[in-house]
């Protein structure tokens, strides 16, 4: 005897409940799913702020305008000398500003065996640089003039000398021409030289 519509739907009622609850129960999970997600990215972002309200704050750009005009050098300049033994030979320098912007790193003939080192910064709020010559000294300068468009340094010690006659370097001025072009005049220090011209290097910006 084949069943009856009737009997059909009462053997199905419930399969229809069993389903019913489970919506609901899985319904009701995804509530609790979702406010836990949602409580664990607030507590996240809570403990976010408060990491960053703890790191040490970044202190003001008090830099002297001098180091500002160095800092305006930053990029690669290309020039020409004599002093390698080869008649105008190309040569290079680069400015890089660095140390949150309280230093300006010089290379000197990056990539060659001459490259050098010069380090620019502020020393109680006048400009001071310290360079690392090839001649394994380290000459310490600082700002001793400034005018619109110069700016003058002298030695203020030299390190690494064996003796007072060696040869180091000496005052450096810097002759900001316009922002692609400046022009460099160094004179040096040691036994005879005060015989010797200063060297002066004219800068082009590259672009």
């Amino acid at each position: 005897m084949n069943p009856s519509p009737v009997h059909v739907l009462i053997a199905a009622k419930p399969l229809w409940s069993n389903q019913n609850h489970l919506m609901r129960r899985s319904s009701m999970l995804m509530k609790r799913i979702f406010k836990v997600l949602i409580a664990g990215w607030v507590v996240a972002m809570a403990l976010s702020s408060t990491v960053r309200a703890d790191e040490p704050q970044m202190p003001p750009d008090n830099s002297s305008a001098e180091l500002e005009r160095i800092k305006g050098l930053a990029g690669r300049w290309t020039s020409t000398t004599s002093m390698f033994g080869k008649p105008n030979e190309r040569v290079y320098t680069e400015f890089e500003v660095t140390a949150g912007g309280s230093a300006v790193l010089e290379r000197i003939f990056p990539g060659t065996p001459q490259e050098m080192i010069s380090v620019y910064y502020d020393d109680k709020g006048k400009l001071a640089m310290t360079h690392y010559c090839i001649m394994r000294n380290r000459p310490s300068l600082k700002l001793v003039d400034s005018s619109q468009d110069t700016i003058t340094m002298d030695v203020t010690k030299v390190e690494g000398l064996k003796s007072k006659n060696d040869p180091s370097m000496g005052a450096v001025t810097i002759h900001f021409k316009d922002k692609n072009h400046f022009e460099s005049t160094c004179r040096s220090r040691g036994k005879g030289a005060e015989k010797e011209a200063p060297m002066t290097m004219e800068f082009t910006r590259v672009k």
